[in-house]
């Protein structure tokens, strides 16, 4: 697979937007979405207002199926280690990938544009995995609302070193879109509809150029009632020797009161500190975050 999956260079004035897939290597779904919209833009000549990247992220670890080789490359985007990648021998395997999308990425910043955005791509290990990411305050900006999914407004704070919060501080404007399931084909289907829907949004695509059927995708919001915004109240981390393991049947905004068994690790029971609703529970063999805890707020409260 090619780091860089397509460019297509529109008309001057308009924004960069970097659409980026697999930065988890066991997380394609974005990557296939990445594929199918640059197919139907090539394939019907739609005009494009500035420029649009797509990009895979940890190409080693894509390969392997797995969400990493030696670390995880969306945890170690601060200015020192990445400071420390290009002045050391490389010796892991995102050593490369994070010097490689770093040069890409900032090749493309170090242009003139409008504006310049990031939206990183990803799936997760439970159910309801349909969900937006975002600085808090961006989260009414219309790129973020129209995708309709629930919007994490702090979730940032939480967890060191991501690509969403290093080039938010770069001058881009960054979300992560979580669209479904891992592995699952309604992650594909929901990846390409939001892709859609924020280059609509962003102005990169006029309306005319793109249909409902585009933008439809599945909804999310059939599931169930669903919130709008959410924030961090209860964050669990873990690491390998915990032995952590999460119950099964935990979906994301899923609610849960204090006091309920909801994982074991090597000390026995794990039980909900608190009240709130589910956020991320852990399905998958490697991560550092065991669940979160999210409560609903109103967009007053999101500021």
């Amino acid at each position: 697979m090619k780091r860089v999956l397509g460019v297509v260079e529109g008309k001057s004035g308009g924004p960069l937007i970097i659409l980026l897939g697999g930065l988890h290597g066991n997380e394609v779904a974005g990557i296939k979405a990445i594929n199918k919209v640059l197919q139907v833009i090539h394939q019907n000549q739609v005009p494009i207002n500035g420029t649009l990247v797509g990009l895979a992220g940890n190409l080693q670890a894509l390969a392997s199926n797995r969400r990493f080789i030696g670390y995880d490359l969306n945890r170690c985007w601060t200015e020192d280690f990445i400071n420390r990648v290009y002045h050391q021998q490389h010796t892991q395997a995102e050593d490369i990938e994070l010097k490689d999308l770093h040069q890409i990425i900032m090749e493309f910043k170090n242009h003139e544009y409008q504006k310049r955005l990031l939206i990183d791509l990803h799936s997760t290990s439970s159910e309801q995995g349909n969900f937006v990411v975002v600085p808090g305050s961006e989260a009414m900006n219309p790129v973020v609302q129209s995708l309709q999914q629930p919007v994490v407004i702090d979730l940032d704070q939480y967890l060191s070193g991501t690509l969403l919060k290093y080039l938010y501080g770069q001058g881009f404007f960054s979300l992560a879109f979580e669209g479904g399931l891992i592995g699952s084909p309604e992650a594909i289907e929901l990846n390409v509809s939001g892709i859609w829907r924020m280059l609509e949004a962003s102005g990169a695509i006029g309306s005319a150029h793109i249909n409902g059927s585009m933008k439809s995708g599945k909804k999310v919001r059939s599931f169930s009632r669903l919130p709008n915004f959410v924030k961090v109240r209860y964050h669990h981390k873990i690491s390998e020797l915990d032995k952590f393991v999460m119950h099964p049947g935990f979906a994301n905004f899923q609610r849960i009161k204090a006091g309920q068994l909801v994982a074991s690790d090597r000390n026995g029971p794990v039980y909900a500190p608190v009240s709130g609703l589910m956020f991320l529970p852990l399905y998958q063999s490697s991560g550092d975050d065991g669940f979160f805890i999210v409560e609903e707020v109103s967009i007053m409260e999101a500021y």
